[in-house]
Protein backbone atom coordinates (compact mmCIF):
# COMPACT_ATOMS: atom_id res chain seq x y z
CA UNK A 1 0.00 0.00 0.00
CA UNK A 2 3.19 2.41 0.97
CA UNK A 3 4.43 1.41 -2.50
CA UNK A 4 1.66 2.68 -4.25
CA UNK A 5 1.33 5.80 -2.62
CA UNK A 6 5.32 6.31 -2.97
CA UNK A 7 4.84 5.65 -6.75
CA UNK A 8 1.78 8.06 -6.78
CA UNK A 9 3.70 10.55 -5.41
CA UNK A 10 7.18 9.63 -7.55
CA UNK A 11 5.07 10.39 -11.26
CA UNK A 12 3.77 13.85 -10.09
CA UNK A 13 5.39 16.84 -10.79
CA UNK A 14 7.25 19.03 -7.38
CA UNK A 15 4.04 20.17 -5.62
CA UNK A 16 5.79 23.49 -5.04
CA UNK A 17 5.21 24.19 -9.13
CA UNK A 18 1.70 25.37 -8.43
CA UNK A 19 -1.14 26.03 -5.79
CA UNK A 20 -3.23 23.23 -8.40
CA UNK A 21 -0.05 20.88 -7.82
CA UNK A 22 -0.05 21.31 -4.54
CA UNK A 23 -3.99 21.16 -3.68
CA UNK A 24 -3.64 17.71 -5.90
CA UNK A 25 -0.75 16.54 -3.99
CA UNK A 26 -2.17 17.54 -0.61
CA UNK A 27 -5.21 15.18 -1.43
CA UNK A 28 -3.23 12.26 -1.71
CA UNK A 29 -1.04 13.33 1.46
CA UNK A 30 -3.93 12.52 3.72
CA UNK A 31 -4.02 8.96 2.99
CA UNK A 32 -0.79 8.42 5.04
CA UNK A 33 0.09 8.51 8.59
CA UNK A 34 1.53 11.64 10.26
CA UNK A 35 5.15 10.64 10.84
CA UNK A 36 5.49 9.96 6.53
CA UNK A 37 3.45 13.02 6.33
CA UNK A 38 6.13 15.09 7.81
CA UNK A 39 8.67 12.79 5.94
CA UNK A 40 7.12 13.90 2.35
CA UNK A 41 6.83 17.43 2.94
CA UNK A 42 10.27 17.71 4.38
CA UNK A 43 11.32 15.75 0.76
CA UNK A 44 9.35 17.99 -1.10
CA UNK A 45 11.21 21.02 0.72
CA UNK A 46 14.89 19.99 0.52
CA UNK A 47 14.39 19.38 -2.82
CA UNK A 48 13.35 22.63 -3.78
CA UNK A 49 16.72 24.14 -1.23
CA UNK A 50 18.59 22.15 -3.25
CA UNK A 51 17.25 22.78 -6.39
CA UNK A 52 17.55 25.89 -8.92
CA UNK A 53 14.18 26.64 -8.71
CA UNK A 54 13.48 30.28 -9.49
CA UNK A 55 11.39 31.54 -6.27
CA UNK A 56 7.47 32.95 -8.02
CA UNK A 57 4.67 34.20 -6.48
CA UNK A 58 2.58 30.74 -7.35
CA UNK A 59 5.56 28.50 -5.65
CA UNK A 60 5.28 30.95 -2.61
CA UNK A 61 1.67 29.66 -2.37
CA UNK A 62 2.44 26.38 -2.53
CA UNK A 63 4.60 26.25 0.26
CA UNK A 64 2.57 27.93 2.70
CA UNK A 65 -0.62 26.06 1.57
CA UNK A 66 1.64 22.79 2.25
CA UNK A 67 3.20 23.95 5.14
CA UNK A 68 -0.40 24.80 6.76
CA UNK A 69 -1.96 21.25 5.39
CA UNK A 70 0.78 19.52 7.32
CA UNK A 71 0.33 21.14 10.67
CA UNK A 72 -1.22 18.51 12.01
CA UNK A 73 0.92 16.14 11.32
CA UNK A 74 3.66 17.80 12.50
CA UNK A 75 1.88 18.94 15.64
CA UNK A 76 1.57 15.07 16.62
CA UNK A 77 5.23 14.07 15.54
CA UNK A 78 5.89 16.40 18.37
CA UNK A 79 3.76 15.92 20.72
CA UNK A 80 4.80 12.22 20.70
CA UNK A 81 8.30 13.15 21.82
CA UNK A 82 7.04 15.49 24.75
CA UNK A 83 4.64 12.94 26.08
CA UNK A 84 7.14 10.36 25.75
CA UNK A 85 9.56 10.66 28.21
CA UNK A 86 11.12 6.65 28.76
CA UNK A 87 11.60 6.18 24.69
CA UNK A 88 14.55 4.29 24.12
CA UNK A 89 17.61 6.39 23.01
CA UNK A 90 17.52 5.80 18.95
CA UNK A 91 13.59 6.20 18.82
CA UNK A 92 14.08 9.78 20.84
CA UNK A 93 17.49 10.69 18.60
CA UNK A 94 15.33 9.72 15.25
CA UNK A 95 12.47 11.92 16.54
CA UNK A 96 14.78 14.55 17.59
CA UNK A 97 16.41 14.69 14.41
CA UNK A 98 13.35 14.92 12.59
CA UNK A 99 11.66 17.36 14.17
CA UNK A 100 14.57 19.79 14.51
CA UNK A 101 15.81 19.23 10.55
CA UNK A 102 12.24 19.55 9.59
CA UNK A 103 11.79 23.33 11.42
CA UNK A 104 15.16 24.09 9.84
CA UNK A 105 14.59 23.10 6.57
CA UNK A 106 11.26 25.20 6.58
CA UNK A 107 13.23 28.35 7.55
CA UNK A 108 15.66 27.77 4.30
CA UNK A 109 12.49 27.16 2.62
CA UNK A 110 11.03 30.79 3.51
CA UNK A 111 14.10 32.33 3.37
CA UNK A 112 14.67 31.69 -0.64
CA UNK A 113 11.13 33.91 -0.90
CA UNK A 114 12.75 36.50 2.20
CA UNK A 115 15.90 37.09 0.02
CA UNK A 116 14.42 37.03 -3.09
CA UNK A 117 11.91 39.92 -2.19
CA UNK A 118 15.05 42.27 -2.84
CA UNK A 119 14.19 42.02 -6.77
CA UNK A 120 11.68 44.56 -7.57
CA UNK A 121 9.51 42.53 -9.54
CA UNK A 122 8.78 40.25 -7.24
CA UNK A 123 8.90 42.88 -4.03
CA UNK A 124 5.12 43.54 -5.08
CA UNK A 125 4.04 40.03 -5.41
CA UNK A 126 5.48 38.95 -2.25
CA UNK A 127 4.47 41.71 0.41
CA UNK A 128 1.17 41.06 1.17
CA UNK A 129 2.84 37.50 2.11
CA UNK A 130 5.89 38.99 4.08
CA UNK A 131 4.28 39.05 7.66
CA UNK A 132 2.94 35.54 7.65
CA UNK A 133 6.10 34.33 6.25
CA UNK A 134 8.22 35.84 8.81
CA UNK A 135 5.76 34.85 11.40
CA UNK A 136 5.83 31.20 10.36
CA UNK A 137 10.07 31.49 10.17
CA UNK A 138 10.27 32.77 13.71
CA UNK A 139 7.87 29.79 14.90
CA UNK A 140 10.24 27.64 13.53
CA UNK A 141 13.43 28.44 14.71
CA UNK A 142 11.97 29.02 18.37
CA UNK A 143 10.94 25.25 18.08
CA UNK A 144 14.67 24.76 17.20
CA UNK A 145 15.92 26.56 20.27
CA UNK A 146 13.12 24.73 22.63
CA UNK A 147 14.39 21.44 21.02
CA UNK A 148 18.02 22.44 22.14
CA UNK A 149 16.65 23.39 25.38
CA UNK A 150 14.94 19.97 25.62
CA UNK A 151 18.50 18.44 25.86
CA UNK A 152 20.07 21.46 27.89
CA UNK A 153 22.41 21.80 24.90
CA UNK A 154 23.40 25.57 23.68
CA UNK A 155 20.98 26.87 20.83
CA UNK A 156 23.71 27.36 17.47
CA UNK A 157 24.15 31.08 17.14
CA UNK A 158 23.02 31.32 13.29
CA UNK A 159 19.43 30.50 15.03
CA UNK A 160 19.69 33.47 16.88
CA UNK A 161 21.48 35.65 14.12
CA UNK A 162 18.42 34.39 11.79
CA UNK A 163 15.84 35.34 14.24
CA UNK A 164 17.25 39.03 14.91
CA UNK A 165 17.42 39.75 11.26
CA UNK A 166 13.64 38.07 10.64
CA UNK A 167 12.22 40.75 13.39
CA UNK A 168 14.74 43.47 11.95
CA UNK A 169 12.67 42.94 8.42
CA UNK A 170 9.19 42.89 10.06
CA UNK A 171 10.61 46.11 12.04
CA UNK A 172 11.57 47.86 8.48
CA UNK A 173 8.66 46.64 6.23
CA UNK A 174 6.28 48.64 9.33
CA UNK A 175 4.62 45.32 10.23
CA UNK A 176 6.24 44.11 13.43
CA UNK A 177 3.02 43.82 15.36
CA UNK A 178 0.52 43.47 12.96
CA UNK A 179 -2.13 40.91 14.11
CA UNK A 180 -3.34 38.00 12.20
CA UNK A 181 -3.56 34.07 12.15
CA UNK A 182 -0.53 32.58 11.55
CA UNK A 183 -2.15 29.27 10.29
CA UNK A 184 -5.64 30.61 9.72
CA UNK A 185 -7.14 27.01 8.38
CA UNK A 186 -5.65 24.63 11.61
CA UNK A 187 -6.34 27.61 13.98
CA UNK A 188 -7.78 31.01 15.23
CA UNK A 189 -5.12 32.06 17.32
CA UNK A 190 -3.65 35.42 16.64
CA UNK A 191 -0.43 36.17 15.96
CA UNK A 192 2.29 38.63 14.80
CA UNK A 193 6.02 38.91 14.06
CA UNK A 194 6.87 40.36 17.37
CA UNK A 195 4.94 37.92 19.73
CA UNK A 196 6.71 34.73 17.96
CA UNK A 197 10.17 36.84 19.07
CA UNK A 198 8.96 37.42 22.24
CA UNK A 199 7.77 33.95 22.83
CA UNK A 200 11.25 32.95 21.36
CA UNK A 201 12.95 35.28 23.28
CA UNK A 202 10.79 34.61 27.02
CA UNK A 203 11.56 30.66 26.54
CA UNK A 204 15.01 31.54 26.53
CA UNK A 205 14.90 32.90 30.19
CA UNK A 206 14.01 30.01 31.22
CA UNK A 207 16.41 27.52 29.22
CA UNK A 208 18.91 27.38 31.84
CA UNK A 209 16.05 26.78 34.58
CA UNK A 210 16.35 22.82 34.60
CA UNK A 211 13.19 22.25 33.73
CA UNK A 212 11.73 18.70 32.63
CA UNK A 213 11.07 18.42 28.25
CA UNK A 214 7.24 18.76 29.68
CA UNK A 215 7.38 21.76 31.57
CA UNK A 216 9.22 23.54 29.30
CA UNK A 217 6.63 22.70 25.99
CA UNK A 218 3.92 23.52 28.73
CA UNK A 219 5.17 27.01 29.50
CA UNK A 220 5.63 27.46 26.00
CA UNK A 221 2.15 27.07 25.14
CA UNK A 222 1.28 29.64 27.96
CA UNK A 223 3.57 31.71 26.12
CA UNK A 224 1.67 32.04 23.00
CA UNK A 225 -1.02 33.97 24.60
CA UNK A 226 1.27 36.12 27.71
CA UNK A 227 4.09 37.04 25.01
CA UNK A 228 0.77 40.08 23.35
CA UNK A 229 1.11 40.95 26.98
CA UNK A 230 4.73 42.02 26.59
CA UNK A 231 6.06 45.17 23.97
CA UNK A 232 9.32 45.39 22.34
CA UNK A 233 10.86 48.97 22.57
CA UNK A 234 13.71 50.69 21.04
CA UNK A 235 13.99 53.16 23.87
CA UNK A 236 15.17 52.04 27.15
CA UNK A 237 12.93 52.73 30.33
CA UNK A 238 14.60 52.66 33.47
CA UNK A 239 11.22 51.79 35.19
CA UNK A 240 9.81 49.57 32.96
CA UNK A 241 12.32 47.26 31.35
CA UNK A 242 14.61 44.43 32.89
CA UNK A 243 15.83 42.22 29.43
CA UNK A 244 17.48 43.54 26.46
CA UNK A 245 18.43 41.84 22.98
CA UNK A 246 20.80 42.73 20.68
CA UNK A 247 20.17 42.19 16.91
CA UNK A 248 23.35 42.56 15.85
CA UNK A 249 24.86 39.30 18.10
CA UNK A 250 24.25 36.25 17.96
CA UNK A 251 22.66 35.16 21.61
CA UNK A 252 19.39 35.86 23.25
CA UNK A 253 18.25 37.96 25.88
CA UNK A 254 20.39 39.45 28.06
CA UNK A 255 20.29 41.38 31.73
CA UNK A 256 20.37 45.56 31.27
CA UNK A 257 23.49 47.38 32.07
CA UNK A 258 24.32 50.75 30.98
CA UNK A 259 26.71 49.27 28.51
CA UNK A 260 24.11 47.75 26.64
CA UNK A 261 22.29 51.22 25.32
CA UNK A 262 21.60 52.45 21.57
CA UNK A 263 20.01 51.03 18.76
CA UNK A 264 21.17 47.58 18.05
CA UNK A 265 19.14 46.63 21.17
CA UNK A 266 15.48 46.52 21.84
CA UNK A 267 13.99 46.65 25.43
CA UNK A 268 11.10 44.42 26.83
CA UNK A 269 9.28 44.43 31.07
CA UNK A 270 7.89 41.99 32.71
CA UNK A 271 5.26 43.59 35.04
CA UNK A 272 2.10 42.69 32.60
CA UNK A 273 3.15 38.71 32.33
CA UNK A 274 4.65 38.63 36.26
CA UNK A 275 1.12 39.90 37.10
CA UNK A 276 -0.50 37.36 35.27
CA UNK A 277 0.87 34.85 36.50
CA UNK A 278 0.34 35.89 40.20
CA UNK A 279 -3.59 36.39 39.09
CA UNK A 280 -3.69 32.76 37.82
CA UNK A 281 -1.90 31.78 41.11
CA UNK A 282 -4.60 33.56 43.43
CA UNK A 283 -7.48 32.03 41.41
CA UNK A 284 -6.41 28.44 42.23
CA UNK A 285 -5.88 29.56 45.89
CA UNK A 286 -9.41 31.00 45.94
CA UNK A 287 -10.42 27.69 44.46
CA UNK A 288 -10.59 28.04 40.62
CA UNK A 289 -10.33 24.83 38.40
CA UNK A 290 -7.92 24.73 35.84
CA UNK A 291 -10.23 24.10 33.12
CA UNK A 292 -11.34 28.12 34.02
CA UNK A 293 -7.52 29.18 33.84
CA UNK A 294 -6.96 28.53 29.86
CA UNK A 295 -3.81 26.85 30.66
CA UNK A 296 -4.28 23.85 27.78
CA UNK A 297 -6.07 20.54 29.01
CA UNK A 298 -3.06 18.77 30.16
CA UNK A 299 -2.95 21.55 32.68
CA UNK A 300 -4.30 19.87 35.50
CA UNK A 301 -2.89 18.85 39.34
CA UNK A 302 -0.11 20.12 41.94
CA UNK A 303 2.55 20.10 39.32
CA UNK A 304 1.04 23.08 37.29
CA UNK A 305 0.79 25.19 40.33
CA UNK A 306 4.23 24.18 41.28
CA UNK A 307 5.52 25.81 38.19
CA UNK A 308 3.23 28.52 37.97
CA UNK A 309 5.33 29.29 41.40
CA UNK A 310 8.38 28.72 39.59
CA UNK A 311 7.82 31.32 36.80
CA UNK A 312 6.45 33.66 39.72
CA UNK A 313 9.70 33.59 41.72
CA UNK A 314 11.63 33.31 38.69
CA UNK A 315 10.75 36.18 37.14
CA UNK A 316 10.11 38.62 39.97
CA UNK A 317 13.52 38.18 40.55
CA UNK A 318 14.80 38.68 37.61
CA UNK A 319 12.73 42.14 37.36
CA UNK A 320 14.86 43.06 40.75
CA UNK A 321 17.86 41.53 39.44
CA UNK A 322 17.87 42.93 35.74
CA UNK A 323 20.88 45.89 36.54
CA UNK A 324 22.32 43.76 38.56
CA UNK A 325 26.25 43.92 37.28
CA UNK A 326 28.30 40.84 38.57
CA UNK A 327 31.45 41.81 40.34
CA UNK A 328 34.94 40.50 38.95
CA UNK A 329 35.52 36.26 39.31
CA UNK A 330 38.43 35.22 41.12
CA UNK A 331 39.10 31.30 40.32
CA UNK A 332 39.80 29.21 43.37
CA UNK A 333 40.01 25.41 43.64
CA UNK A 334 37.87 24.36 46.91
CA UNK A 335 34.92 22.37 48.01
CA UNK A 336 31.74 23.12 49.64
CA UNK A 337 28.90 21.40 51.47
CA UNK A 338 25.96 22.23 50.79
CA UNK A 339 21.87 21.33 52.16
CA UNK A 340 18.88 22.46 50.88
CA UNK A 341 15.16 23.09 52.36
CA UNK A 342 14.67 25.50 54.99
CA UNK A 343 13.55 23.06 57.99
CA UNK A 344 17.08 20.74 57.13
CA UNK A 345 18.61 24.53 57.05
CA UNK A 346 17.49 25.72 60.27
CA UNK A 347 18.88 22.45 62.04
CA UNK A 348 22.40 22.79 60.99
CA UNK A 349 21.98 26.54 61.84
CA UNK A 350 20.69 25.85 65.29
CA UNK A 351 23.42 23.42 65.88
CA UNK A 352 26.31 26.06 65.17
CA UNK A 353 24.51 28.70 67.47
CA UNK A 354 24.23 26.56 70.08
CA UNK A 355 28.14 25.52 69.63
CA UNK A 356 28.20 29.80 69.90
CA UNK A 357 26.40 29.90 72.80
CA UNK A 358 28.55 27.09 74.84
CA UNK A 359 31.42 28.65 73.42
CA UNK A 360 30.35 32.24 74.85
CA UNK A 361 29.30 30.64 78.17
CA UNK A 362 32.62 28.22 78.87
CA UNK A 363 34.73 31.87 77.97
CA UNK A 364 32.67 33.58 81.12
CA UNK A 365 33.66 30.79 83.15
CA UNK A 366 30.10 29.69 83.71
CA UNK A 367 29.04 26.56 85.38
CA UNK A 368 26.48 24.44 84.13
CA UNK A 369 25.80 22.21 87.44
CA UNK A 370 24.19 19.57 85.68
CA UNK A 371 26.84 18.80 83.91
CA UNK A 372 28.96 18.76 87.11
CA UNK A 373 26.61 16.48 88.43
CA UNK A 374 26.70 14.06 85.60
CA UNK A 375 30.55 14.06 85.65
CA UNK A 376 30.32 12.80 88.85
CA UNK A 377 27.62 10.63 88.91
CA UNK A 378 28.69 8.63 85.23
CA UNK A 379 32.23 10.20 84.42
CA UNK A 380 30.43 11.91 81.51
CA UNK A 381 28.02 14.22 80.46
CA UNK A 382 25.09 12.33 79.53
CA UNK A 383 22.98 12.91 76.14
CA UNK A 384 19.96 13.58 78.08
CA UNK A 385 21.68 17.04 79.54
CA UNK A 386 23.44 18.37 76.74
CA UNK A 387 19.52 18.26 75.16
CA UNK A 388 18.56 19.96 78.17
CA UNK A 389 21.39 22.48 77.76
CA UNK A 390 20.30 22.51 74.24
CA UNK A 391 16.37 23.33 74.77
CA UNK A 392 17.36 25.83 77.73
CA UNK A 393 18.86 28.28 74.39
CA UNK A 394 16.65 27.33 72.09
CA UNK A 395 13.90 25.58 72.89
CA UNK A 396 12.71 25.19 68.96
CA UNK A 397 13.97 22.09 67.72
CA UNK A 398 14.57 20.98 64.67
CA UNK A 399 15.07 17.70 63.71
CA UNK A 400 17.60 16.72 61.26
CA UNK A 401 19.89 13.59 59.54
CA UNK A 402 23.92 13.73 60.03
CA UNK A 403 26.05 14.21 57.31
CA UNK A 404 23.23 14.63 54.41
CA UNK A 405 24.29 17.49 52.77
CA UNK A 406 25.89 17.43 49.43
CA UNK A 407 29.59 18.63 48.30
CA UNK A 408 30.16 20.60 45.11
CA UNK A 409 33.61 22.00 43.66
CA UNK A 410 34.10 25.84 44.00
CA UNK A 411 35.58 26.84 40.72
CA UNK A 412 35.40 30.48 41.37
CA UNK A 413 34.59 33.44 44.24
CA UNK A 414 33.15 36.73 43.67
CA UNK A 415 32.21 39.87 46.26
CA UNK A 416 29.49 37.99 47.71
CA UNK A 417 29.22 35.18 45.63
CA UNK A 418 30.64 31.58 44.61
CA UNK A 419 30.60 29.45 41.42
CA UNK A 420 30.49 25.83 41.37
CA UNK A 421 30.92 23.04 39.07
CA UNK A 422 29.00 19.67 39.74
CA UNK A 423 27.48 16.70 38.30
CA UNK A 424 23.91 16.70 36.76
CA UNK A 425 23.21 13.16 37.73
CA UNK A 426 24.19 13.58 41.19
CA UNK A 427 22.05 17.12 41.44
CA UNK A 428 18.50 16.58 39.64
CA UNK A 429 16.87 18.33 42.50
CA UNK A 430 18.85 21.97 41.78
CA UNK A 431 16.48 24.80 40.71
CA UNK A 432 17.33 28.73 40.52
CA UNK A 433 16.11 30.51 43.60
CA UNK A 434 16.60 27.46 45.69
CA UNK A 435 17.84 28.12 49.65
CA UNK A 436 20.77 26.63 50.20
CA UNK A 437 23.25 26.41 53.13
CA UNK A 438 27.00 26.05 52.59
CA UNK A 439 29.97 25.52 54.03
CA UNK A 440 33.78 25.47 52.84
CA UNK A 441 34.78 22.85 55.59
CA UNK A 442 33.76 21.41 58.60
CA UNK A 443 35.42 24.19 60.84
CA UNK A 444 33.37 26.98 59.45
CA UNK A 445 29.77 28.11 60.55
CA UNK A 446 27.10 27.32 57.67
CA UNK A 447 26.06 30.11 55.96
CA UNK A 448 22.75 30.99 53.75
CA UNK A 449 22.84 31.79 50.17
CA UNK A 450 20.35 31.12 47.11
CA UNK A 451 21.07 29.36 43.83
CA UNK A 452 20.96 32.11 41.66
CA UNK A 453 22.47 30.43 38.13
CA UNK A 454 22.61 27.35 35.92
CA UNK A 455 24.24 26.08 33.44
CA UNK A 456 24.74 23.30 31.21
CA UNK A 457 28.39 22.33 29.84
CA UNK A 458 28.33 18.79 28.74
CA UNK A 459 25.67 16.07 29.15
CA UNK A 460 26.36 15.79 32.88
CA UNK A 461 28.35 19.03 33.81
CA UNK A 462 26.55 22.01 35.08
CA UNK A 463 27.55 25.45 36.17
CA UNK A 464 25.85 27.22 39.16
CA UNK A 465 26.08 30.76 40.59
CA UNK A 466 25.25 30.91 44.02
CA UNK A 467 24.70 34.49 45.81
CA UNK A 468 25.87 34.45 49.94
CA UNK A 469 23.28 36.41 51.49
CA UNK A 470 24.79 36.18 55.10
CA UNK A 471 27.81 34.35 56.73
CA UNK A 472 26.10 34.51 60.23
CA UNK A 473 22.29 33.12 60.30
CA UNK A 474 20.42 32.55 63.64
CA UNK A 475 17.77 29.86 63.94
CA UNK A 476 14.47 30.97 65.51
CA UNK A 477 11.62 30.06 67.08
CA UNK A 478 8.31 31.93 65.80
CA UNK A 479 4.81 31.34 67.64
CA UNK A 480 1.71 33.71 67.08
CA UNK A 481 -1.34 33.62 69.32
CA UNK A 482 -2.82 34.29 65.88
CA UNK A 483 -4.54 31.10 63.98
CA UNK A 484 -1.52 29.72 62.00
CA UNK A 485 -0.99 26.58 59.98
CA UNK A 486 -1.15 22.90 61.88
CA UNK A 487 2.20 21.58 62.75
CA UNK A 488 3.08 18.27 63.71
CA UNK A 489 4.26 18.24 67.96
CA UNK A 490 7.29 16.19 68.25
CA UNK A 491 8.76 14.05 71.06
CA UNK A 492 11.43 16.70 72.00
CA UNK A 493 8.97 19.22 72.45
CA UNK A 494 6.27 16.90 74.11
CA UNK A 495 9.43 16.34 76.69
CA UNK A 496 10.25 19.93 76.85
CA UNK A 497 6.62 20.98 77.78
CA UNK A 498 5.09 18.24 79.82
CA UNK A 499 2.96 18.23 77.01
CA UNK A 500 0.53 20.96 78.18
CA UNK A 501 0.07 24.57 76.67
CA UNK A 502 2.54 24.15 73.98
CA UNK A 503 2.45 26.96 71.15
CA UNK A 504 2.34 26.00 67.46
CA UNK A 505 6.28 26.84 66.73
CA UNK A 506 7.10 27.34 63.78
CA UNK A 507 10.54 27.78 63.17
CA UNK A 508 13.11 30.76 60.89
CA UNK A 509 16.41 32.40 60.06
CA UNK A 510 17.30 35.64 61.03
CA UNK A 511 19.61 37.11 58.20
CA UNK A 512 20.84 40.88 58.99
CA UNK A 513 20.94 42.93 55.91
CA UNK A 514 21.50 46.15 54.43
CA UNK A 515 18.82 48.40 52.44
CA UNK A 516 19.74 51.62 51.47
CA UNK A 517 22.95 51.44 53.66
CA UNK A 518 20.53 50.87 56.60
CA UNK A 519 20.89 47.99 58.55
CA UNK A 520 17.35 46.32 58.72
CA UNK A 521 16.28 42.98 60.27
CA UNK A 522 14.95 40.25 58.25
CA UNK A 523 13.67 36.54 58.64
CA UNK A 524 13.64 33.65 55.85
CA UNK A 525 10.25 31.78 56.70
CA UNK A 526 8.04 28.90 55.31
CA UNK A 527 5.87 30.80 52.62
CA UNK A 528 2.60 29.35 54.84
CA UNK A 529 4.01 31.31 57.58
CA UNK A 530 3.66 34.83 56.16
CA UNK A 531 0.65 37.34 56.60
CA UNK A 532 1.01 41.18 56.30
CA UNK A 533 -0.75 41.92 59.46
CA UNK A 534 0.56 38.99 61.45
CA UNK A 535 2.40 39.32 64.45
CA UNK A 536 5.28 37.02 65.78
CA UNK A 537 6.70 36.27 69.04
CA UNK A 538 10.54 35.47 67.98
CA UNK A 539 13.09 33.36 70.65
CA UNK A 540 16.52 33.98 69.13
CA UNK A 541 18.93 32.01 71.57
CA UNK A 542 18.00 34.09 75.41
CA UNK A 543 16.37 37.48 73.90
CA UNK A 544 12.93 37.48 72.76
CA UNK A 545 10.98 39.92 70.67
CA UNK A 546 7.70 40.67 69.41
CA UNK A 547 7.96 41.55 65.77
CA UNK A 548 5.17 42.79 63.06
CA UNK A 549 5.96 41.28 59.68
CA UNK A 550 6.98 44.04 57.01
CA UNK A 551 8.87 44.28 53.16
CA UNK A 552 8.92 41.23 51.13
CA UNK A 553 12.38 40.98 50.11
CA UNK A 554 12.02 37.90 48.03
CA UNK A 555 10.25 34.92 47.58
CA UNK A 556 11.11 31.33 46.94
CA UNK A 557 8.71 28.88 46.04
CA UNK A 558 8.27 27.26 49.70
CA UNK A 559 10.06 30.01 51.21
CA UNK A 560 9.54 34.15 51.96
CA UNK A 561 12.23 36.54 53.05
CA UNK A 562 10.87 39.83 54.86
CA UNK A 563 11.93 42.52 56.57
CA UNK A 564 10.40 42.76 60.37
CA UNK A 565 9.67 45.90 62.66
CA UNK A 566 10.63 44.88 66.42
CA UNK A 567 7.50 46.10 68.76
CA UNK A 568 9.33 45.17 71.96
CA UNK A 569 11.96 43.19 73.82
CA UNK A 570 10.39 40.84 76.36
CA UNK A 571 12.34 39.60 79.25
Amino acid sequence: MLDRFSSLFAKEKSPLASVKAATSWCKNLDLVDPATRGAKVHGVVTDFIAGNQAPTFESLQALMMIDEHVQEAFDAICYQYVSNPRMSKEIEQKLWKDIVGYAHDMVDGYQRFVQAESNEALQKQFAPMMPVVLARSLRYLAIQAKWYYFRFEKVPPKIWTVAHQLYRLSEIGGFDSNPFPTYPASSAEISSCADEYIQMLMLNTLANNNLSIRQLDMVDSWLEKWSKLIQISRKYQEERHHFCVNLQESQGAQKINPELMGEPYRYWGLNDLVNQVQEILGRLMTGASYASLDLGSDARGPAVAELLKHLDVFWTMSMRNSQVKRSERTKVAKAADIIYGLDRICGYVKEDNDKFTRQSREAKDQVDYDEIMDMRLYGFVSSRTKQKSSVATNPYVVNKKQNDWHTWSIDNESNGGLGAILRFSENEWIRPNLLLGLRLNSNENWQIGVLRRIARLSDDEISAGIQVLTSTPVMVGMHSEQSDRIENITVTELGFTGGLELPNVKTALYVPHQIDGKSVNTLIMHSADYGLDKIYQIRARDKRFSVSLGLVLEKGVDWIWVAVNVLRQEN
